[in-house]
């Protein structure tokens, strides 16, 4: 999914989150965790491209297809589950909950809109795979 669509669903779900609660940190916890999820594609592009960073030069990097391991740390179901657990053990602190949700609404979206397999958004997966992007994504292997 487009870095442009998930601040459109991130802000979205924030505004939701805000006027179901009528707290403001409830939606802009909810709507940061929904967006800044994607920082962890910075890291794929340094460890990928190798050159300086420009906005056009990174949104091309990811279009061409010239990524070649894919990291993510941050997209992973496993971190999801660490999120629930942490709401669980806090009796659903109210800014995780939203956070997590947040999170939660990202990864849904990613894996419902992105090419990728079904086991891609699992860290141990793509570990395994040795991050690499052809077992990760479906247009590149099949």
């Amino acid at each position: 999914m487009k870095l442009t669509s998930h601040l459109g669903v991130s802000a979205i779900t924030g505004v939701a989150a805000f006027f179901t609660t009528h707290d403001m940190y409830a939606g802009i916890s909810c709507f940061l965790a929904g967006w800044l999820i994607d920082l962890d594609h910075v890291w794929d592009f340094y460890r990928n491209a190798g050159r300086a960073f420009t906005v056009r030069g990174f949104f091309e990097t990811f279009e061409n297809g010239e990524i070649e391991k894919v990291h993510l740390y941050l997209h992973s179901y496993e971190l999801l589950f660490g999120l629930i657990c942490g709401c669980f053990l806090t009796h659903f602190n109210y800014l995780l909950s939203f956070t997590t949700l947040g999170f939660g609404i990202h990864l849904l979206f990613d894996q419902i809109c992105n090419p990728v397999k079904p086991l891609s958004y699992f860290i141990t997966y793509r570990i395994l795979h040795g991050y690499n992007a052809d077992r990760i994504f479906m247009s590149r292997a099949e």
